[in-house]
């Protein structure tokens, strides 16, 4: 673990949607926690003709500060913070977690009894990684559902134009399977977040490579100074099977809480926090956390967040198989509208209804089986939805839905080419 003054440290865009404080009735930051405002996000084409503005309220946050706002909030209601602690496994006694292996350099290795343990080390899973398979809270990824991604923070040479608007750069050839992007920090007018993610497992070039390549030799960087450069793996996928089980739970990047398409997940780290904490809450107050009395955050964070997260997971997967040609084509003869990629980004919503309308508009142009494909992944989209939204209301049935999901995956993968 950090020391206590870099906790939260870990390489990121650093922005952070409102809505999500908002929902969560958490303050706004402030102060040193707060390093811009963003008003919305473009959208660059792979020859960057063409842009799509989605406009949105966030914030470009210090997530240092962020983080020891919400520590020094729980030490203040009695939460015991060990510093410079590791977490090395579970301790496991019939069939149940029991509490938990760690090492600190004064104490060496021993062992903490406890109720519930909660894995929130992001994707390493420190603790989670050595649960039996067969719990579906292990859930494993697949490698071509991360995003490797590499970002530096820089003071450019000039300011920038609309620090309050981020840029997000589609492009096959600079970034395969994800893209590269320059978030302001309009606080500082000339200070930005600078960053390339590509899919992981397909065995493309490292990002840092990648950036420097073709993206910071680029005129607006030149004669720029980094002040902060680091690089992480993020799950970029559908949410883990289950939140809980057997005396244990995940958030965060442990649960694979991201966006699938743009792999945020500041905000549905905070919301799977929340769903947890208050089942955790619930059980204690009925003198039980057993499965049963936590399921129910597995509902409140499919209801928050999950299911459009399923839903975007499609989505993404159809995107990361499209030519940088499909792609400016697409964009070009807006297949999908700005006010259709708001409602897509925000509800996981791509209604049958404006591919139809697409494909009416677009007959006889060229590229047919990139609307045919559009339609296929909208419908996918709908019947993922479906499922989700027919989750268990109880663990018995967690296994035979997770492989009707396998299966509609399978199908998937198999029409999508």
């Amino acid at each position: 673990m950090k020391p206590p003054e870099r906790v939260g440290d870990k390489p990121c865009g650093d922005a952070l949607g409102k809505h999500h404080f908002d929902e969560l009735d958490i303050d706004y930051p402030k102060g040193e926690e707060l390093e811009g405002i963003v008003k919305g996000i473009d959208i660059y084409s792979p020859m960057e003709d063409i842009k799509y503005r989605v406009l949105g309220d966030g914030f470009q946050i210090n997530r240092v500060a962020l983080t020891k706002r919400f520590i020094n909030k729980a030490i203040n209601n009695g939460v015991e913070y060990l510093s410079l602690t590791y977490g090395l496994e579970p301790a496991i006694k019939n069939h149940r977690v029991v509490g938990i292996k760690l090492w600190s350099r004064d104490r060496g290795v021993w062992e903490a009894k406890a109720s519930f343990v909660v894995d929130a080390t992001g994707l390493a899973r420190a603790i989670v990684r050595h649960l039996p398979k067969e719990w579906p809270i292990r859930d494993d990824i697949d490698p071509k559902d991360m995003n490797i991604a590499y970002r530096e923070v820089r003071i450019l040479s000039k300011e920038i134009d609309e620090p309050n608007i981020h840029r997000i750069y589609i492009n096959k050839d600079v970034a395969p399977g994800g893209y590269w992007w320059f978030f302001p920090y309009s606080m500082m007018p000339n200070k930005v977040n600078v960053g390339l993610g590509v899919q992981g497992g397909m065995g493309y070039p490292h990002p840092k490579d990648l950036l420097y390549r073709y993206v910071l030799t680029r005129p607006e960087f030149r004669g720029s100074k980094v002040i902060e450069a680091g690089g992480a793996a993020v799950p970029t996928r559908r949410p883990v099977l289950s939140l809980i089980w057997n005396g244990i739970g995940v958030v965060g990047d442990a649960a694979y809480a991201v966006n699938p398409i743009h792999g945020g997940g500041k905000g549905s780290a905070m919301i799977s926090s929340y769903c947890l904490a208050n089942a955790i809450i619930n059980g204690l107050n009925h003198g039980e956390l057993s499965n049963n009395s936590l399921w129910d955050v597995n509902i409140c964070y499919l209801k928050m967040y999950g299911i459009k997260q399923g839903v975007l997971d499609i989505f993404r997967i159809f995107l990361q198989r499209l030519s940088n040609d499909d792609l400016e084509y697409g964009m070009k003869s807006k297949l999908i509208k700005e006010e259709d990629l708001n409602v897509l980004s925000l509800k996981g919503d791509l209604e049958l209804s404006v591919v139809e309308k697409a494909m009416r508009l677009l007959a006889g142009l060229r590229r047919p089986t990139l609307l045919i494909k559009l339609r296929i992944v909208a419908k996918f989209m709908e019947r993922i939805k479906k499922h989700y939204n027919n989750y268990p209301h109880n663990p018995e049935n967690i296994f035979v839905w997770a492989r009707e999901l396998n299966s509609i995956y399978h199908e998937y993968l198999q029409k999508i080419g």
